[in-house]
């Protein structure tokens, strides 16, 4: 009876120890297969080549933010949809950040703003194929209440258009935008001058191009930025480890590299 038990007490025991391994292989592999999948950080965007695009040939930033991701040891994905719908997104912490964005009060009260991606000058294109009278300066925007501006909803200039009481007819897209502009629905349209440029060559025949022009005086000069919200898991910690890994493309060379690339000029 005795030996019995004893048989009993250590098949038990051997079952337990049985266990006790299985558990802690499984244990080790699920710390290695967590250390092997890198974070997936999704950043909402929209088209506006050279600068983004789902074609990743018109998309430079899609292609530096690779380089970007290696160096922070991360995966970013790329979802496209309306500019609206972006800002609204990093609002709700449906996705991590969006970009390229331009900073204004409202955005910086609810915002976190990365390093600069790119500097950028913002300037009124106009289409005159019967030579009318433009001007080619401003000195404030109130001097072009004469004529209907369009543009991007939500993007940045439209508060200041409406402050200095002009009209406006706004689109969901740039390349709307300058449909409009070609058709005569509205005077002027303000773009990043490498961004409007490519949408003239891209949607007009060539014959047509050369009555696109723009002001001298342009709308804005700056940078754009990647947006997050502060309220979003380790954001400061995030944008930190973001921000180093785009200093280090930047001092590796890569950033200038991957510009010309896409034929863009940019400081490195």
């Amino acid at each position: 009876m005795a030996i019995r038990q004893t048989r009993t007490a250590v098949q038990a025991l051997r079952q337990m120890c049985v266990h006790s391994l299985l558990l802690h292989c499984l244990t080790a592999l699920n710390c290695v297969t967590a250390q092997a999948a890198p974070q997936v950080l999704v950043i909402a965007t929209n088209e506006a080549p050279p600068y983004i695009s789902e074609n990743p040939q018109n998309s430079f930033l899609t292609d530096l933010l690779g380089h970007v991701a290696k160096e922070m040891g991360v995966t970013f994905e790329f979802r496209f949809m309306p500019w609206p719908r972006c800002e609204l997104a990093v609002d709700n912490l449906q996705v991590w950040a969006t970009m390229p964005y331009v900073p204004t009060p409202e955005r910086n009260s609810k915002f976190l703003f990365s390093h600069s991606l790119f500097a950028k000058q913002t300037l009124l294109f106009y289409y005159n194929p019967n030579g009318a009278n433009f001007p080619k300066t401003f000195q404030r925007l109130s001097e072009l209440k004469p004529y209907r501006m369009g543009g991007v909803r939500s993007y940045f200039y439209e508060t200041l258009f409406a402050q200095a009481g002009l009209s406006l007819d706004l689109a969901n897209t740039e390349e709307l935008s300058f449909l409009k502009l070609h058709a005569g629905r509205v005077d002027m349209v303000p773009a990043v001058d490498n961004t409007g440029w490519d949408i003239i060559r891209k949607n007009f025949p060539v014959q047509e191009q050369a009555y696109f022009h723009t002001l001298e005086t342009p709308l804005a000069v700056g940078n754009n930025y990647l947006m997050t919200s502060p309220r979003y898991p380790e954001a400061q910690a995030l944008m930190e480890r973001f921000n180093d890994a785009l200093a280090e493309v930047r001092r590796e060379g890569i950033y200038k590299d991957v510009a010309q690339q896409h034929g863009l000029i940019v400081q490195d």
